[in-house]
């Protein structure tokens, strides 16, 4: 069957620098139904090549949006805040400049850095506030500290909580925040039971899916580089959790998608 697919979380740079050609990617990616890719910086340089890409790549038949961010993790990153800004603020006006991200926080991979990615994370999300720009949110073993940074500007910043690991619990307080909750791969994975009760019970008009490619490649693929050529297995997967008929889901996520990519993701 053909799906008609948006890849909402892509790193096509990291995809070139483990060797695979971008172009051949996306090539493989339009087979496999994807229209539209979002390719989302992490720091300044990724920012500027997301840019890049985006004029590089897009196509009639593939289109390629980008953000601009700065990760949790890329601590050396932080005294460029100002300067992503800077650029972020310069892409307002670009057609395919989606939003803000990724940003959040990651308290998995270094605690102690906690209370400065916190203050990174609010300053970006002050700036998605004002100029009304969706958010792609990273958090790792942080839910307190994301949810509670979130509430803080409730009705003001919005967006996606990408690549989600949390329970349902805590994806319905996302929700309920106004932000879309997005599945990689991982809602493949046999063993991620609580991804699976999320994925089942969330509202279908808050959700989304993605790759996070060249990362999580789903079954049967797993541990293998992943591209945006796999959405259909995420999506496949989703049609196992739900209700709604697989015309219903495929349409829904993807008229989701569009609203998150055309910064119209918040539903007040």
């Amino acid at each position: 069957m053909a799906y008609s697919l948006i890849d909402t979380h892509c790193h096509l740079d990291i995809i070139q620098e483990q060797g695979q050609d971008i172009a051949e990617s996306l090539q493989k990616s339009a087979v496999a139904g994807v229209k539209k890719i979002v390719q989302i910086g992490i720091d300044l340089p990724s920012s500027l090549k997301a840019r890049e890409i985006a004029d590089s790549f897009s196509t009639e038949d593939l289109g390629i949006h980008y953000t601009v961010g700065c990760h949790p993790t890329e601590t050396h990153e932080f005294p460029n805040a100002d300067q992503i800004l800077k650029f972020a603020e310069e892409q307002l006006d670009h057609p395919r400049f989606t939003g803000i991200g990724e940003i959040g926080m990651d308290l998995y991979h270094d605690a102690s850095t906690k209370k400065l990615q916190r203050e990174i994370f609010s300053k970006f999300l002050e700036f998605s506030a004002k100029h009304k720009l969706p958010v792609v949110i990273h958090s790792r073993d942080a839910f307190k500290e994301t949810y509670e940074a979130l509430s803080e500007y409730k009705g003001k910043a919005f967006g996606v909580i990408h690549c989600f690991t949390y329970d349902y619990e805590a994806g319905k307080k996302f929700v309920d925040l106004g932000y879309y909750v997005s599945f990689s791969g991982i809602v493949a994975f046999k063993n991620a039971t609580d991804i699976h009760e999320a994925a089942k019970k969330l509202p279908l008009q808050s959700l989304l899916i993605e790759t996070d490619s060249p990362f999580l490649a789903p079954p049967p693929h797993r541990g293998k580089r992943n591209d945006s050529s796999n959405m259909p297995y995420i999506l496949e997967r989703m049609f196992s959790l739900r209700e709604e008929t697989n015309a219903v889901v495929t349409e829904q996520l993807y008229s989701n998608s569009e609203k998150f990519i055309n910064k119209k993701a918040y539903h007040a």
